[in-house]
């Protein structure tokens, strides 16, 4: 049987005007040929692998490739054009539909279906013998209802290159929100940095890793199950005798006690003066940590974690002229919790619109017996994505990388730029090219609970705008005055690519 890693597939970019590789697996011949353009080109396979190299090509669209071995594969609508590695932590992640309270005409006008996109999600595991399967995942377009799912960042730079180009844009998207910059560099280049080992050496291994967090996983889907409570059914419907005023948008503990770790139920009665209708929408900010959300006891919304705006559209029907009411089962998993100031806060049907700030219902609810145990996520281990998301990309051929990362490292900033400068040394050895990068610098931000800016936030910065000066073929962009204060991702992703795009066109063209 032939199979191509996953990432070659029907409607993938290749990097124009460089050799490309195209690799897999053969398990029953000996050689592949890879007919292109009315030409044959031949790769042997060796211990069930194959890689073939096809020469450079100039920018073009709507290419045809066919792979043949025991099976027959055929790629169709490639392209080849401009390939960027995009790496880094959420705020490179982070999809076009989370920009759309700023940018929603921009994204509504824009069909870019020669942008695309492959997601490298990480199989988490950490120094076997051979490198993780690249996911069999499709190239996804800048058009439709697809594009919402993109990077922000990554589509708002490439669509502004593609304008000035007209060159189809490639964007391998492998970022991964909290990352560290550590969980980027292989174990080689860590040890001149400390005794990084001791944290990634219980990993090593095929499937040790990822049997842990499937654990960990198990855990905290125990201790969230343990929350749950006889009455969860009928709080939603009602305010429960007892439920105590409190203004929000607020951290509900700085007055409460800090150190709480469960459920809080918080209520809203609002007055709709119109007799609803079908379109209505719901938009509760910020929330710290997860909610599950109704609306006249109807589950309306839930998010798992504390960083997505809460926009939950909705039937609104199930509304009623007059008296209604918004219930959020709150769930507090770090000893604080609430509704994070300086986001919007209103219930819309139709034309009319509700401001939700003010006064709420604070009900208690289940508490935990035990505090929450996170454990180690994979994207903060050490050396895990070099060898998920780096490792497994060697053969591909990139025109540069984009960068945005550095939040998850403000804990400890010693010798950031340092770890920045040996990583993209060793990533261009790795690629085996003197690939340009570009830096983002991180945006301010105040943290939501103490309203003060993280400690060493300002130290990463600095080291950050200092990579353009150690680091070879390197521009720094600046996010720094693009988001609001308490917003660890700011939306204003299209001013970012503008920014990006504009350095970029001096880096790269």
């Amino acid at each position: 049987m032939t199979e191509l890693a996953g990432i070659f597939s029907s409607g993938m970019v290749l990097q124009r005007d460089k050799e490309c590789a195209i690799w897999g697996k053969e398990t029953q011949q000996s050689t592949v040929q890879v007919l292109f353009e009315n030409k044959v080109y031949d790769a042997e396979v060796t211990d069930g692998k194959f890689l073939v190299k096809l020469p450079a090509h100039e920018a073009v669209t709507d290419c045809r490739i066919e792979v043949s071995g025991s099976t027959k594969i055929v790629l169709e609508d490639v392209c080849f054009g401009d390939v960027y590695y995009l790496s880094g932590q959420s705020n490179m992640e982070l999809p076009v539909y989370r920009t759309r309270d700023i940018s929603a005409e921009e994204i509504d006008a824009s069909d870019y279906p020669y942008i695309r996109q492959y997601r490298v999600t990480p199989q988490f595991q950490i120094c076997s013998e051979n490198p993780p399967e690249l996911p069999k995942l499709s190239w996804t377009r800048a058009s439709g209802e697809k594009l919402a799912e993109m990077s922000a960042v990554g589509f708002f730079s490439a669509k502004r290159l593609y304008d000035a180009h007209q060159v189809p844009i490639g964007l391998v998207l492998a970022a991964q929100g909290g990352s560290t910059i550590e969980a980027w560099m292989p174990a080689g280049l860590l040890s001149e940095f400390g005794d990084f080992e001791k944290i990634y050496a219980p990993f090593v291994g095929d499937g040790v890793l990822a049997k842990y967090l499937q654990e960990q996983e198990a855990k905290n889907a125990s201790w969230r199950k343990a929350l749950e409570s006889g009455d969860d059914a009928e709080y939603p419907s009602a305010i429960p005798e007892g439920a105590t005023e409190i203004t929000f948008p607020g951290i509900l503990l700085e007055k409460e006690g800090r150190g709480y770790q469960g459920i809080v139920w918080c209520y809203k009665e609002f007055e709709l003066q119109q007799e609803p209708v079908e379109d209505a929408f719901l938009y509760l900010g910020d929330l710290i940590d997860a909610d599950q959300t109704f609306v006249n006891g109807q589950l309306v919304g839930k998010t798992e974690y504390r960083y997505p705006p809460r926009k939950y559209p909705f039937d609104g029907r199930i509304l009623k002229k007059g008296r209604n009411l918004i219930c959020v089962r709150l769930l507090i998993e770090w000893g604080d919790g609430g509704f994070v100031a300086e986001h919007p806060y209103y219930i819309r049907c139709g034309s009319e619109t509700v401001e939700l700030s003010g006064t709420w219902r604070l009900f208690y609810g289940q508490k935990s017996a035990t505090p929450s145990l996170p454990g180690l996520r994979g994207q903060v281990i050490p050396t895990a994505l070099f060898e998920t998301s780096v490792r497994p990309l060697r053969d591909l051929t990139f025109k540069g990388i984009w960068w945005y990362q550095g939040e998850s490292n403000c804990g400890d900033p010693s010798r950031y730029n340092e770890k920045f400068s040996s990583m993209v040394a060793y990533w261009r050895k790795w690629f085996g090219e003197e690939l340009p990068i570009i830096c983002v610098e991180m945006c301010d931000y105040s943290d939501p609970i103490s309203g003060e800016q993280p400690e060493f936030w300002a130290a990463i910065q600095e080291q950050q705008r200092a990579a353009e000066k150690e680091v070879p073929l390197c521009a720094v962009v600046s996010a720094r005055d693009l988001g609001a204060p308490l917003e660890l991702h700011p939306q204003k992703k299209s001013e970012l690519g503008a920014r990006l795009a504009r350095i970029a066109e001096k880096l790269f063209y």
